[in-house]
């Protein structure tokens, strides 16, 4: 027989019974923890010395430091002018009025003051280019004069690209395509001079161009041939007396600038040049098929019998 089980031990049996049927309810703490990161560095807040660009810039000129507006423009490099600033007219037939008559006179006058205008502008090229001496300067020319036409002889145009301007290059090879060219220099009859110095600025008073304008007085030959080998103009072996004036122009404020050739004046009492012999096809009989021409050509000319 079982023993009796205490009243108090019964209970407390049934009252955990009763509390392990309950739904378990756990609470958990929550903690925190510390995590270290990177520290980060604000800036302190800055309060500009100058309140305005104006206060700054004065400021600036009081202290002897001279600071250059800032330009946004994108940078243009002009190689060379699109023209002749002053075209040199020189008298007609290159002859020398009486000073005693009113048009002698006036000649005069106005070549005083061309000469005036070209002693400003010699000063100002030798503040770029101090080796230019109006003295040796044609005899320079002359050898970039030759130079550059035997190129059109050997076709050799990356040379000529340095020896004649952007503006100048297109006049000499402009319709020069399948044709040959035979140029050559016989002789000087007169040693070139400068005739006219002329300095100019293009955009700004600091992008500065020289132009020279130099007399020639030569004997040359020149034939011109076609894609065919016919002579179009001139002829090789007749030599003739030319008198040119031609323009040199340099880009004084280009450290590598050099003296190249830009173009010629051409003055309005010049004889007209010779005009070009052009080649054209006549056009021949139309052929059937299997006919020569020849053979037509034969045909026609034999006696018809009646």
């Amino acid at each position: 027989m079982a023993a009796p089980m205490p009243r108090g031990l019964f209970c407390l049996s049934r009252v955990l019974g009763w509390w392990s049927q309950q739904p378990l309810l756990v609470t958990q703490s929550i903690a925190v923890v510390p995590v270290r990161t990177k520290r980060r560095f604000t800036p302190p807040a800055y309060e500009p010395k100058y309140k305005s660009e104006k206060e700054f810039i004065q400021h600036a000129r009081r202290a002897g430091v001279v600071i250059p507006p800032e330009r946004l423009e994108r940078p243009i490099h002009l190689a060379c002018t699109a023209g002749i600033f002053d075209a040199y007219v020189p008298p007609e037939g290159d002859a020398r009025m009486s000073s005693i008559s009113k048009e002698g006179l006036a000649q005069k006058t106005e070549r005083l003051k061309k000469n005036v205008a070209s002693q400003l502008s010699i000063r100002k090229i030798k503040a770029y280019d101090a080796n230019f001496k109006v003295k040796d300067f044609p005899e320079k020319a002359k050898d970039i004069f030759i130079e550059a036409h035997l190129c059109l002889n050997n076709s050799n145009y990356d040379r000529l690209h340095t020896l004649a301007t952007e503006n100048c290059f297109p006049d000499m090879v402009w319709d020069l395509q399948y044709k040959t060219v035979r140029w050559s220099f016989v002789e000087s009859l007169e040693p070139p001079q400068v005739v006219q110095v002329r300095c100019s600025s293009i955009l700004n008073q600091g992008n500065v161009y020289g132009q020279v304008t130099v007399r020639m007085h030569t004997r040359q030959t020149l034939a011109i041939y076609d894609r065919f080998g016919r002579l179009m103009y001139g002829q090789e072996d007749v030599p003739k007396d030319v008198l040119e004036y031609v323009v040199f122009e340099k880009h004084l404020t280009n450290p590598y600038g050099s003296w190249r050739m830009h173009g010629k004046v051409v003055p309005p009492w010049a004889p007209p040049k010779q005009p070009i012999l052009k080649t054209v096809m006549i056009p021949g009989p139309q052929l059937k098929p299997g006919e020569d021409y020849e053979e037509l050509q034969g045909e026609a000319h034999k006696p018809q019998l009646a």
